[in-house]
């Protein structure tokens, strides 16, 4: 069983490959040039299809044998800020709006990705505008994975969540994501600094679920 990854970004690649150590996982870029797709969606889920069907579009009539294309879309979502970043997590400081302007969902769709350390200071710059330190928080992720196995086609989406919250921190250069300002739930650091990260992520409870699934096709 060949599981293709849908992305461009090398934190994720690596980290998605780390928890499907036991599966043979490669990116879509060992077959094609770099594909951007325009995530448009209004939810995870369905950003998480368009990606995930627009490199198995590309690569069906390639592909010998069973295979998966899994494409992973992921977020933040903050209680004070009215469940924001969430879908444009990736592109958060894109995003010209203040933090009572972002509550009111009062901005324009951002299009440009930022990198991690300017969407962690558009969040913290919004944690100080509303004069709070932390707030409730969880970080979502969405697999939505489409195939075939056996001569059929497979579709099926898979969802994990991690409860938490976020809080006012050094930023870590090396971190993924929100990693450095969001603390899980039965924890006193935050997520860059957790070892065992991949065992307790919405990403790894996504995984498993999908790990699940594999093993009931094969």
């Amino acid at each position: 069983m060949q599981i293709i990854l849908s992305s461009n970004n090398a934190k994720k690649i690596k980290e998605l490959q780390e928890i499907l150590q036991e599966f043979e996982v490669r990116s879509y870029r060992d077959f094609l040039d770099e594909i951007e797709v325009v995530e448009n969606g209004k939810s995870f889920e369905e950003n998480a299809w368009l990606k995930a069907e627009a490199i198995f579009a590309e690569l069906k009539d390639t592909l010998k044998g069973d295979f998966l294309i899994l494409s992973d879309d992921s977020g933040l979502c903050v209680e004070a800020i009215n469940g924001m970043p969430s879908i444009y997590s990736a592109r958060f400081a894109s995003i010209q709006a203040n933090a009572e302007e972002i509550c009111k969902q009062r901005f324009a769709p951002p299009t440009q990705a930022q990198s991690d350390e300017e969407n962690n200071l558009k969040l913290l710059k919004c944690l100080e505008e509303l004069n709070i330190k932390e707030s409730k928080a969880s970080f979502v992720c969405v697999i939505a994975v489409c195939g075939e196995v056996g001569g059929k086609r497979i579709e099926r989406v898979f969802r994990g969540v991690c409860e938490g919250k976020v809080i006012q921190a050094p930023l870590n250069p090396q971190a993924f994501g929100y990693d450095p300002l969001f603390m899980p739930c039965g924890y006193e650091k935050t997520l860059d600094q957790i070892a065992e990260k991949n065992k307790i992520s919405h990403r790894f409870k996504a995984l498993e679920q999908f790990k699940n699934f594999v093993c009931e096709l094969c």
